[in-house]
């Protein structure tokens, strides 16, 4: 895997367009699953109910809300994600990319892993322990989390 050692406004650009698409994926995942359990849920008026239908209907509606309140979610970190400023920048903040320990990261929205340019990055929430150690710092700055000492490599 590619390790970058510096990241310029496009490539930056390309960091942005790469999370949205992965939130956005994400997203039409839920959205599926949503309505395949909502079409599960419904029961045909005409058929003859055979035994366990009812369970099944009700179970599928429950599964229906959990894919709906997920899919609610993923609609809001998509909006954070578009809403966040990915201006090259020289101090961690929302929409700074970070890079510590081999690991890279984008700060704002917290995310699973997703691909960009051969690299692996993940979405660091504001309101994470991880944002509140880095917060301000620049490349060389030092920090401490989990009782284990890092060191910014990388902040654009």
């Amino acid at each position: 895997m590619t390790q970058p050692t510096g990241l310029d406004a496009d490539g930056k650009l390309r960091v942005r367009d790469a999370f949205i698409a992965h939130a956005e994926s994400a997203l039409a995942a839920l959205t599926s699953q949503s309505t395949a359990e909502r079409d599960a849920a419904r029961q045909d008026r005409d058929a003859v109910p055979e035994a366990g239908d009812s369970s099944q209907t009700l179970e599928a509606g429950d599964l229906e809300g959990l894919f709906q309140r997920s899919a609610a979610h993923s609609r809001e970190s998509l909006d954070a994600i578009r809403a966040l400023d990915f201006t090259p920048t020289t101090e961690v903040g929302p929409g700074a990319v970070v890079g510590f320990d081999g690991d890279h990261y984008v700060v704002g929205v917290s995310s699973d892993a997703f691909d960009c340019d051969g690299v692996s990055y993940e979405g660091i929430g504001a309101g994470s322990p991880v944002y509140a150690a880095i917060v301000g710092k620049r490349v060389g700055d030092t920090f401490s989390f989990r009782g284990q000492d890092h060191r910014l490599d990388l902040v654009t």
